[in-house]
């Protein structure tokens, strides 16, 4: 359960995602790269479900946010935990390749976003059908999951973006993480560093950021007040 923005930046981009969770759930912690299908990916790790909502490798980029277009009753047992699809994306040769052939059934709702070679596509499956859109990756974009936030409140969540948007001159990657620690109109249930009662809070956030020359993950447990970092090096990929 997420929200998450989209920035292009120098020539890539800035994925920031923060994680709202129950609290009682335990912390993630952010893995040295892993080899899946002949590639680097790192991530932080759900102990639980032992997947992610958030990976990346030197060519793809993978989030999850719960939930496709609105809320949903759960109807368990479900096949497996939704974090395991996003690292399932790093055995597909593309994410194309990967939205047209994976098997979705028997999965609860989710919206997935992919990027790779300055595609952005988002995936939503609401537990009967895929829904794929392409976005425009030269544009930002925001997005909060449909599972703890009503239609109205997205909707707010879009313009708290768009005026943000409007103050910037240039994006920076200390600016959106401000922005995601701060956005709101002073109702901490629906900020977007949120917290309900002792149940859900914003528990970590999350960047991606690829330039010309790396891809790097910055992760910060906000419970604890820690930041970890990985790197991959991109000197030697074809542009």
């Amino acid at each position: 359960m997420c929200t998450v923005s989209y920035l292009p930046y120098q020539n890539g981009f800035i994925l920031t995602s923060s994680r709202d969770e129950k609290l009682v759930r335990p912390v993630a912690r952010l893995s040295d790269p892993v080899m899946i299908h002949d590639q680097e990916v790192t991530f932080p790790k759900d102990p639980l479900g032992q997947g992610t909502w958030i990976a990346t490798s030197k060519t793809k980029t993978v989030c999850l946010l719960n939930g496709a277009f609105t809320a949903h009753l759960p109807k368990p047992p479900y096949k497996h935990s939704r974090g395991l699809v996003v690292l399932d994306v790093f055995d597909y040769f593309s994410i194309g390749n990967f939205a047209a052939n994976y098997d979705f059934s028997g999965l609860e709702p989710f919206t997935l976003l992919l990027i790779e070679k300055r595609r952005l596509l988002v995936l939503r499956w609401n537990g009967k059908r895929l829904f794929m859109a392409d976005k425009d990756a030269s544009i930002p974009h925001i997005w909060s999951s449909a599972t703890l936030y009503a239609p109205e409140i997205i909707e707010k969540r879009e313009d708290w973006f768009k005026k943000w948007l409007n103050s910037q001159d240039n994006f920076s990657l200390e600016n959106i993480r401000k922005f995601h620690k701060t956005a709101g109109d002073g109702d901490l249930e629906n900020a977007v560093f949120m917290r309900r009662e002792n149940l859900y809070a914003t528990v970590s956030l999350t960047s991606v950021v690829q330039t010309r020359d790396q891809m790097e993950m910055i992760y910060e447990d906000l419970i604890h007040s820690k930041i970890f970092q990985n790197k991959l090096s991109l000197a030697y990929a074809s542009n």
